[in-house]
């Protein structure tokens, strides 16, 4: 027994080694299967520790994480065979897996979690080149660990060893690059959310309370209707105005179980049609049992469809998208879609980036995401003709909804107030930004949301160039939504 442990912790070190870039000892060189094993049981420990420490209670142990988890030990096996074919060494797979395996654990604990966590402060700060550049080389770290293996399985062979670790990397990392990496451990939304409604109370920090009511529809029929719902809806918007840029509006509004989203996208629709020049250019997807009739759902399909629309209507070249997403959100970055008892899929950063690659595609693009912890929308949404506007930091929650809200802080800063005043994006950023930050500190909030802009000189630009050709409109007053379901109630005739 205690020459195995002694095996185990060889092959442990060893590990850490390859992560520190230097050559394994080779302690699992005679090891069979058995220690890929116990190196399998380490890896799932070391994730669950990880997975209970950055998520929230109440916590689940998430069936996609496990997939996750052994899809990676899968692709480490093959990646340890091709390295030991490629190395001539054959003969000590399992021993090259395990160490594989033991290295994998120690890049994500004692490389990829701190640059991470490096990654996540340069990015609150505004340092998003150097953030990317940090996201990168953690990611491409198991590139120099493999490399380390391969040192070991055959010394003094600098280009073959060079050449064997890049295929080696390129069958176990690059996968990871589109397949979606779901943690072992997350939050549990549906335990959250019984228990908000046991309670009545925000029990998640974020500023959020959940609306105890379940919306009565027949699930199987609104699925089915979605279709021609989305059909009607978009052979409702009118032709682009030939001769200037046109705004083309998308207004996302997540969860169902509050009217204070519904709220903000219908106002949204309203502003923007009616302030910006948009009219007939506006597409509202929202989750909400009083508009089950008349607006499609906000769920990824919905919203993949109505881009795709979109962007056949727009000239490439001119017009501008301006996507407005409202939720609540999650610390992993996922805008909750909800809709009970529908199964309906969070939506993440790679979702909205996938969702944008239409065809043809949209160059110009002002993308706002308004939940908590948003900011971690930034890195994987900003380019050069694109600004990211977020409602919160990527480590902070946003304020202002809630049941007892018709708004959001967002929503009312940025959309009612703001922009109310001003046809400059960016100015109206400025300007609630402010505002929310004061209305924090009025309301003793000592951990401010901190709204976040991705921006660049290209689309600024363009922004500019298109709000000075705007009419001039007056105001429009922020209402609620009818309970009818027929947009908001206001005093402008609409």
């Amino acid at each position: 027994m205690t020459d195995r442990l002694r095996t185990v912790g060889g092959v442990v070190i060893d590990g850490i080694r390859s992560a520190l870039l230097r050559r394994p000892h080779g302690h699992a060189a005679q090891t069979g299967p058995g220690m890929f094993v116990a190196m399998l049981v380490l890896y799932a420990v070391i994730q669950l520790i990880i997975g209970f420490s950055t998520s929230d209670e109440p916590r689940m142990l998430s069936p996609w994480g496990i997939n996750t988890l052994l899809a990676d030990t899968l692709l480490t096996l093959l990646a340890a065979w091709l390295l030991a074919v490629m190395c001539a060494r054959r003969a000590i797979t399992w021993g090259v897996a395990s160490t594989a395996l033991a290295a994998t654990t120690a890049v994500g604990v004692l490389i990829q979690w701190p640059l991470d966590i490096l990654v996540l402060r340069l990015t609150e700060d505004g340092h998003f080149n150097a953030a990317g550049w940090l996201y990168l080389l953690g990611r491409c770290w198991w590139l120099f660990a493999l490399f380390a293996i391969a040192r070991w399985l055959r010394p003094r062979r600098l280009l073959a060893n060079l050449a064997a670790a890049a295929v080696a990397f390129a069958v176990s990392a690059a996968p990871w690059w589109w397949l979606p990496a779901i943690p072992l451990v997350e939050q549990d939304y549906e335990a959250l959310a019984a228990l908000e409604n046991q309670t009545g109370d925000d029990i998640t920090g974020t500023g959020f309370e959940e609306d105890a009511s379940a919306p009565s529809f027949n699930p199987e029929d609104l699925m089915y209707a979605q279709p021609l719902l989305m059909q009607n809806t978009i052979a409702a918007l009118k032709p682009r105005t030939p001769g200037k840029p046109n705004l083309f509006v998308i207004a996302f509004a997540g969860d169902g179980s509050e009217n204070v989203f519904r709220n903000e996208v219908e106002y949204a629709s309203l502003l923007f049609s009616s302030r910006f020049d948009a009219q007939g250019h506006v597409l509202v997807l929202e989750n909400n049992p009083a508009s089950l009739e008349t607006r499609p759902l906000a769920t990824l399909t919905n919203l993949q469809t109505a881009l795709d629309a979109v962007a056949t209507r727009m000239d490439p070249a001119e017009d501008i998208l301006l996507l407005y997403v409202t939720s609540h959100g999650s610390k992993e970055h996922q805008v909750l879609v909800g809709l009970d008892p529908l199964p309906l899929n969070q939506l993440a950063p790679e979702d909205i980036a996938q969702a944008l690659k239409t065809s043809p595609s949209i160059r110009w693009k002002v993308l706002v995401i308004n939940a908590c912890y948003s900011g971690g929308f930034i890195e994987t949404l900003r380019d050069d003709s694109s600004m990211v506007i977020t409602s919160a930091r990527t480590d902070r929650t946003s304020f202002g909804c809630g049941t007892q809200s018709e708004i959001t802080y967002f929503g009312r800063a940025f959309l009612s107030e703001a922009l109310n005043q001003t046809t400059s994006i960016p100015a109206a950023f400025a300007d609630a930004s402010a505002s929310i930050t004061q209305w924090e500190k009025d309301a003793g909030i000592e951990t401010h949301s901190e709204p976040q802009l991705a921006s660049s000189g290209s689309i600024e630009a363009k922004l500019e160039s298109w709000s000075r050709g705007l009419p001039a409109h007056p105001p429009i007053p922020f209402a609620p939504a009818d309970e009818a379901g027929n947009g908001l109630t206001t005093g402008s005739g609409e």
